[in-house]
């Protein structure tokens, strides 16, 4: 049943609506002003608006359409006069009306008028429905069930505005998912702002999130927006939300419970009207049980889930997206593009691809580098014997890392320590399963300075 708004500021036109359409099934609602119409649009409650020209104070429905135009609202406006010049008719129109009629309007015209813009609000709706499914589906390389589902996901839960958890391994591509979701939902004109989590220092990612005032801690010299006020009225992604302080975690569950935020230094909340999207590598289950991650915010987060197969469970999306990740540096460089031989097809089918899809696109580039025409079989292995630590430390037959064995292959010592830090740092972060924290204990380091290190070395 069709949702109708009359807005007009005469009751007698009104109810002279209402009865031409009483024998009609269609739930209709009636206001008196432009303001008040603005409010039910944005509810989201009509389906159709009748909405008059001239308002009583000198106001008109211009000022509305234009409001609803720049907006992007969806919903089908017949605008109805009896007064009204042809340059406001026209204006109308411009900004998107879907029929003007002038009044007195005949029971049948009107119903014609409301049937023929309802089905086209229809058609409309399918159509940018199928667009974003298409283009959601066809960004996400890859056939496999796992990922088929995946798509599928995004599609669903792209059209419902409820937080979305997305896990995976590291460099499963879980900012791909979250592009889609955002992407296919109402908010995708509105912003996306990323948060990486593992990437801020503890101290500092209350801030990032909620912002802060000049004075709020040593080193705030000035106002600060927080992500979360940068995005109002769009989407989050948060991802490595694992990565969070038991603090943070408590303020993050705050806000989406009462939707408000209370920026570092002021003793005001704020509301904010955000979309969030989490993603972590992390086991938050096991990490709830170690007492690093809060249970009831797992549960405020874990509302629709989307989990990421590692690429060595799905095997068949190797060729296709490493041929994806060919195509686009070759277009990117201006060059040919290249054949990949079937022996070198079958290392990349064998390879447990520790990174992931990240570790395959890198591969992918270098290959592309490295290569004029064909990628042989001895390339492909080349580059995977010596991607910095994915597979292990390289060594010669005596067990020793490889050195050179001509003057000629001898490196730079700053060149050496370089590529011996990477195939290490890189090794131990395998180790630690793609936890950075993990590693970096080990390591002896703080988190936030081996996420630059690994940024530096090529490892993420």
């Amino acid at each position: 049943m069709a949702n109708i708004l009359i807005v007009d500021d005469e009751k007698r036109v009104r109810d002279g609506i209402k009865l031409s359409l009483s024998d009609v099934t269609y739930d209709i609602q009636e206001c008196d002003s432009p303001d008040e119409a603005y409010k039910v649009i944005s509810s989201g409650a009509p389906d159709i608006v009748l909405l008059d020209v001239h308002f009583k104070g000198g106001m008109t429905c211009i000022p509305l359409l234009e409001r609803l135009q720049k907006e992007k609202f969806q919903v089908p406006v017949l605008v109805l006069s009896g007064a009204a010049s042809a340059k406001e008719a026209a204006d109308a129109m411009k900004l998107g009306a879907y029929d003007f009629l002038e009044k007195p309007i005949s029971s049948e015209r009107l119903r014609l008028s409301i049937q023929n813009a309802l089905s086209a609000a229809t058609l409309k709706a399918k159509s940018q429905a199928a667009t974003t499914d298409k283009n959601v589906r066809t960004d996400i390389i890859g056939d496999s069930p796992s990922i088929q589902k995946v798509k599928d996901l995004i599609v669903q839960f792209g059209r419902r505005d409820a937080k979305v958890l997305i896990t995976g391994d590291t460099g499963t591509g879980k900012e791909l998912v979250a592009h889609g979701i955002w992407r296919a939902s109402v908010r995708k004109d509105k912003a996306f702002v990323l948060i990486n989590a593992a990437a801020i220092p503890d101290s500092l990612i209350e801030s990032e999130l909620f912002g802060h005032q000049k004075g709020a801690f040593t080193g705030a010299i000035s106002n600060q927006l927080g992500k979360l006020e940068m995005a109002d009225g769009g989407t989050v992604f948060l991802d490595e939300i694992g990565e969070l302080s038991l603090m943070a975690q408590s303020k993050l569950l705050r806000f989406l419970e009462t939707g408000e935020i209370q920026v570092l230094g002021s003793n005001k909340l704020k509301s904010c009207d955000v979309r969030l999207i989490a993603a972590t590598s992390r086991d938050l289950p096991a990490e709830i049980k170690a007492g690093r991650f809060r249970e009831d915010l797992y549960f405020r987060l874990n509302v629709a889930r989307i989990e990421i197969a590692p690429l060595r469970v799905r095997r068949e999306d190797i060729t296709p997206i490493f041929s994806h990740f060919v195509s686009s540096v070759c277009r990117r460089y201006g060059e040919p593009t290249r054949v990949l031989e079937e022996s070198a097809r079958s290392i990349l089918l064998t390879y447990s691809w520790p990174g992931n899809v990240r570790e395959l696109r890198n591969v992918a580039e270098r290959a592309v580098l490295l290569s004029s025409d064909t990628m042989s079989r001895e390339l492909i292995a080349d580059i995977l014997g010596h991607v910095p630590a994915r597979d292990g430390l390289e060594t010669s037959g005596t067990g020793e890392p490889d050195l050179p064995r001509t003057l000629d292959e001898a490196v730079h010592l700053k060149d050496y320590r370089r590529q011996m830090e990477g195939r290490y740092v890189g090794h131990v972060l395998r180790l630690a399963d793609g936890s950075v924290t993990k590693a970096a204990k080990v390591l002896g380091v703080d988190r936030s300075h081996l996420h630059q290190k690994l940024k530096d070395l090529g490892l993420v």
